[in-house]
């Protein structure tokens, strides 16, 4: 049990926010709904000053949250608490390998992929089987997640690996699609073995689908599991799944919203998005409609496009999409990306960045 000190301090701090030093200086209301989160999320903190500044935070993070869900009109979209909300933005960029930390290698790269003539034939090739693709006619709803093509929802936790859950939720819409079965793919197996990419330190999902081709498939999740580490060493004694062999991919045509939703109407597509945002940190439901989320064409996330359609509550289209920072964040780990928008790239830039892959 917390002890609480006798004398209450309170000041200001720097950026003018109220700073508390004691639990006793905050409404019940408000230490009720803080003690009920540090519950929830079994929140365990080594001393009574790291509970205080984390308390501290998690206070401008909760004012910051109700002011955005109090706005007049209504917002699209709901802030709300989740695990990371005892961390500042600098903080959670860092622990996810976003924004400022993401790998220097890996935002060169999404910035410019076509690196020598030969990627340069490979990319119109790719382009060739895109527009050969591409459907005539789209359905005005696409939910992959109903169709049985999304596996449960994943926890990268502290590793920089979102282009591997990116990477094997698109292999597995892509398998179940061709052999009517699902199976959960191994993430570990392309952190260990893909040495092109960067492991927990970030990498590019069209890497690990070159990846893919060289190894002829994956390693299933049960067979290789999960670590949230990079290990020494690759197995390389499991049996790949069937139908998880790439034998091509496919690059969506970048800023055309159309063709990202040509492509989700064919399968579940890796993208990549901005997530260093506040927005994006605390998104809780509804359609996210913040066009400072990928202002400036920033990405430093991968994620898996599984639908979209229109809000029936505010009649606002959306991309819905899987993230992989398990149930307790978003909407039970799923976004709503608002469609349209002022962005050159769309909302946090979903349409900058995006692939698929056709197996054998």
């Amino acid at each position: 049990m917390w002890r609480i000190p006798s004398i209450t301090l309170l000041f200001l701090t720097a950026s003018g926010a109220t700073r508390v030093e004691s639990e006793a200086s905050l409404s019940v209301e408000l230490m009720s709904k803080f003690k009920g989160w540090v519950d929830f999320h079994q929140k365990m903190y080594d001393s009574h000053d790291n509970k205080m500044e984390r308390l501290n935070i998690w206070l401008n993070n909760d004012e910051r949250i109700e002011a955005h869900n109090n706005q007049n009109p209504t917002p699209s979209f709901a802030l709300g608490h989740n695990e990371f909300s005892d961390m500042t933005e600098d903080e959670f960029a860092q622990y996810f390998r976003l924004g400022p930390y993401a790998s220097v290698r890996q935002k060169e790269a999404a910035q410019a992929k076509i690196m020598d003539p030969d990627q340069q034939i490979s990319t119109a090739e790719r382009r060739r089987l895109w527009e050969e693709q591409a459907p005539l006619t789209l359905p005005d709803y696409m939910n992959w997640v109903q169709a049985g093509a999304v596996t449960p929802m994943k926890n990268q936790g502290a590793c920089g690996s979102c282009w591997a859950f990116s990477t094997t939720g698109a292999l597995e819409g892509a398998k179940f699609l061709k052999t009517g079965e699902l199976v959960a793919l191994s993430e570990q197996h392309l952190i260990d073995c893909d040495k092109v990419d960067l492991g927990c330190n970030g990498g590019l999902m069209d890497n690990a689908f070159k990846f893919d081709m060289s190894e002829a498939g994956l390693c299933s999740e049960e067979e290789y599991p999960y670590l949230a580490k990079q290990s020494r060493t690759c197995m390389t004694n499991c049996t790949k799944v069937e139908g998880s062999g790439v034998k091509t991919f496919i690059d969506v045509p970048p800023g055309d919203e159309k063709a990202l939703l040509s492509a989700i109407a064919m399968q579940p597509i890796s993208v990549a998005i901005q997530a260093s945002q506040f927005v994006f940190q605390f998104y809780k439901n509804g359609v996210l409609t913040d066009d400072s989320c990928g202002s400036r064409a920033s990405i430093d996330h991968g994620v898996l496009a599984v639908g979209y359609g229109t809000d029936v509550d505010t009649n606002e289209p959306y991309f819905l999409v899987k993230n992989s920072w398990g149930e307790t964040w978003g909407d039970k780990g799923y976004v709503k990306l608002g469609r349209g928008g002022k962005n050159e790239f769309g909302m946090c830039a979903i349409l900058k960045m995006a692939s698929f892959p056709v197996v054998e």
